[in-house]
């Protein structure tokens, strides 16, 4: 039995007191993403691949919960949390092209280091025959 209505609008207490609940939940869930997204970012940091996609497999599942929550959250509150997660998203990505870059400047690396042996290893043969 809800009689009391909500001073700024026309919704009534028990109606505004589960929007800011949902407002809260979905907030919540894009602020646990974003931490989520830290977590990742550091995995990737350190190069660790597997690590990183166990987060990044917990920020979308989280993502996508808070989406479903959206209804009745403020705009500019929302735009705000999916912002922070868009600029997490660019850092994570700036991350994931540096581990790639330095993987390929290790590989080619190792690939000349393994011509350069098995040049040691031919001359050794010839010498000794």
């Amino acid at each position: 039995m809800l009689t009391s209505a909500h001073p700024d609008s026309n919704l009534f207490l028990g109606q505004a007191t589960r929007e800011n609940s949902m407002d809260n939940a979905c907030i919540n869930l894009l602020g646990q993403a974003l931490l989520a997204g830290e977590q990742e970012l550091k995995a990737l940091n350190d190069g660790q691949v597997e690590e990183a996609s166990v987060w990044e497999a917990e920020r979308s599942h989280l993502t996508q919960q808070a989406l479903i929550l959206t209804d009745g959250v403020p705009l500019d509150t929302l735009l705000g949390a999916l912002q922070k997660l868009c600029d997490m998203q660019k850092r994570l990505i700036e991350a994931g092209n540096e581990l790639r870059q330095n993987w390929q400047k290790e590989f080619t690396r190792a690939r000349g280091e393994s011509r350069r042996l098995a040049g040691y290893k031919q001359a050794a043969a010839h010498a000794l025959n």
